[in-house]
């Protein structure tokens, strides 16, 4: 495979992608030890550095093949030959062409989705897959640099570790809001369950899917050094068997062993690892530095005041 030899390191070859130098590959990063050496450093690298290199993978792009793809569309559809004008009919219904006939790149840019980082990296993910799947002729060099900017962004926004100090310093119910929050994002309606009427629940979500509504029962348990009971959980079984819901979720920060994880699959609990992960995905992986935003809505919208937090 041709390769330019312009570059010696993945900086060289990323500043010569930016600034519009002739390199190639420039739509996938060349060398998969260097993915693998930016995901295993990526802690240490900037955000910006990190969207610098995603704007790389994402460009729009026009290749010489695509030009010429389309000159002999244009040559076929005025062919007095019948066979020829009824292949560039099938031709005609690729979206490849009508940019060019527009007079844009061949191929779309999805730079736009790096607006999405940090707070909604989940959903730049999944617009990402969206797009590789509606297009099935795609560059190999374009899914390639797809997937790269998938493994980066999972890396650098959703793998990120939190101290769990961040949570155990929340009130129990500035906790359950922040699990509300995680629900809305996550595209669920939510009912938050005061302490007096919860019923065994903390939060409500439901959501409609293409099979019908689920509803889903969440208890939060801000422990710090306490261990999840099976007793607990147990009370919790029965409260979703009695109002007939599709499942329920723990979301618990203390200590869970294995028995209890696998207790009833109805049942699915988090601890504060997966948490993390969740809230990084859906959340941002910058929701530490809005916990008092993210919390502080939730007080106006329930009316309550700092010094009367009680539950």
């Amino acid at each position: 495979m041709y390769y330019t030899d312009n570059y010696n390191t993945l900086d060289e070859w990323v500043n010569l992608v930016l600034s519009g130098k002739e390199v190639y590959p420039s739509l996938r990063i060349p060398c998969d030890e260097w993915v693998e050496e930016l995901i295993e450093g990526i802690e240490n690298r900037s955000t910006d550095y990190v969207k610098d290199i995603l704007r790389c993978l994402l460009c729009p792009i026009t290749r010489g093949i695509d030009v010429s793809d389309y000159k002999t569309y244009l040559l076929l559809k005025d062919s007095d030959n019948e066979a020829h004008k009824d292949f560039a009919k099938d031709m005609f219904y690729s979206e490849r062409y009508k940019r060019l006939a527009n007079g844009q790149d061949a191929w779309e840019g999805l730079t736009w989705i790096i607006e999405l980082l940090p707070h909604s990296p989940y959903k730049a993910i999944r617009a990402l897959e969206s797009y590789i799947y509606s297009q099935p002729s795609l560059p190999d060099d374009r899914i390639y640099g797809g997937d790269q900017c998938i493994q980066i962004i999972v890396a650098k926004f959703i793998n990120f570790e939190n101290s769990l100090e961040h949570l155990t310093k929340l009130k129990p119910v500035e906790f359950e809001w922040l699990i509300e929050n995680l629900y809305e994002s996550m595209g669920y309606e939510t009912v938050w369950t005061t302490a007096t009427r919860d019923g065994g629940k903390d939060v409500i979500a439901t959501i409609e899917r293409t099979d019908g509504e689920e509803q889903v029962y969440v208890e939060c348990k801000l422990y710090k050094t306490t261990k999840l009971e099976l007793n607990t959980v147990r009370a919790f079984r029965d409260v979703i068997l009695e109002n007939k819901v599709n499942r329920g979720v723990i979301f618990c920060t203390g200590y869970v062993n294995d028995n209890i994880r696998n207790f009833d699959k109805r049942i699915q609990i988090w601890t504060f690892e997966d948490i993390n992960v969740l809230f990084n995905a859906h959340l941002g992986s910058d929701w530490v530095n809005r916990l008092a935003i993210l919390i502080e809505n939730k007080r106006r919208k329930y009316g309550r005041k700092r010094e009367k937090l009680t539950k």
